[in-house]
């Protein structure tokens, strides 16, 4: 009976004891927020669409801008999830003309991206955050 209890102790001690090796290595890198504070606006040029996977940070569509006042400068924008904005008629190629206002912001390995509020491409509007900067998608 001494035996099965001290087992018992010994397997529930090493369950919480992996349960805390497994929460310490997974990491999950915090995606940056929408600041009204730094919101811009640029009518740029298309260079490429991304959709980037599940499971990195900002996952889901992207466009990589060329500014024609800065055509050296590639400009990374991040509309919403690949689900969400494939729900709407609008598609971006390159060379599209777009006009983007959103939050130039800072990920967490330093560089910036523009966490995008309204996106205009000829006559149409795909609008993926409210005026605070909170995601239309959730």
């Amino acid at each position: 009976m001494r035996s099965e209890m001290v087992c018992v102790l010994y397997l529930a001690g090493s369950a919480i004891v992996g349960a805390a090796v497994t929460e310490k290595t997974t990491t999950l890198v915090e995606e940056p927020r929408y600041d009204p504070a730094t919101e811009v606006s640029i009518l740029a040029i298309v260079n490429e669409v991304r959709d980037v996977p599940r499971g990195n940070p900002l996952s889901g569509i992207h466009l990589l801008l060329k500014s024609e006042s800065q055509e050296s400068q590639v400009i990374d924008v991040y509309l919403g999830p690949s689900a969400f904005i494939k729900q709407f008629e609008i598609t971006f190629a390159k060379g599209d003309e777009v006009r983007v206002t959103g939050s130039k912001v800072k990920t967490a390995n330093g560089t910036h991206v523009i966490l995008v509020r309204e996106v205009r491409k000829d006559q149409e509007t795909l609008s993926c955050r409210r005026a605070k900067g909170e995601p239309n998608w959730e």
